[in-house]
């Protein structure tokens, strides 16, 4: 073995942060170590807003949310998110975009941006936890736990719409992308 690849070999063994996001006004959030073996769950939660506050309300909501997760848990070597690229209606799509463009500032501050490469489909991101790209949100949380390790009964905090396990799904169909699973 040269210098060269024992040095690549021992870079590809470290450890690494990755921050995955499932955008929206009541987003899912889940940092995941990976490097070594299997990955590991070091933070999933989703953030729940209400119709009670204005948009504006939630979008900060979410911008605090997010930067908050960027300073508890970073640095990250790698953000992704699922990708959207339109909602049931008008109203729904504004509010997602509303929300990702408070991600994206919150991101922004510490340094960090999702590149398109680094968005996936809902049914990749499903076809990765469950193996098919139709799954409903039970199963994608099933897959999740499988796929980590996690015990059946574990319960993935604030996630009755599935946006926490559902960010734990995007992170791992990062790293599989990147060949880390």
């Amino acid at each position: 073995m040269t210098k060269k690849s024992a040095s690549m070999n021992a870079v590809s063994t470290q450890k690494k942060r990755l921050l995955a996001i499932d955008t929206s006004t009541s987003p899912g959030f889940a940092v995941l170590e990976y490097g070594a073996k299997r990955p590991k769950l070091i933070y999933a939660d989703a953030l729940k807003t209400t119709t009670d506050l204005t948009d504006a309300q939630r979008y900060e909501a979410v911008k605090s949310f997010t930067s908050l997760i960027c300073a508890k848990y970073g640095p990250f070597d790698a953000v992704c998110r699922e990708h959207f690229t339109k909602g049931g209606s008008k109203r729904s799509t504004q509010l997602v975009f509303g929300a990702w463009a408070a991600v994206d500032l919150a991101l922004a501050s510490f340094g960090y941006r999702i590149s398109a490469d680094d968005e996936f489909t809902p049914a990749t991101v499903k076809k990765t936890a469950t193996g098919k790209g139709k799954a409903e949100k039970h199963e994608v949380e099933a897959g999740v736990k499988r796929l980590l390790g996690l015990a059946e009964d574990y319960v993935f905090p604030n996630n009755a719409g599935g946006d926490a396990s559902d960010a734990v799904a995007i992170a791992l169909t990062y790293l599989k992308r990147e060949g880390a699973i």
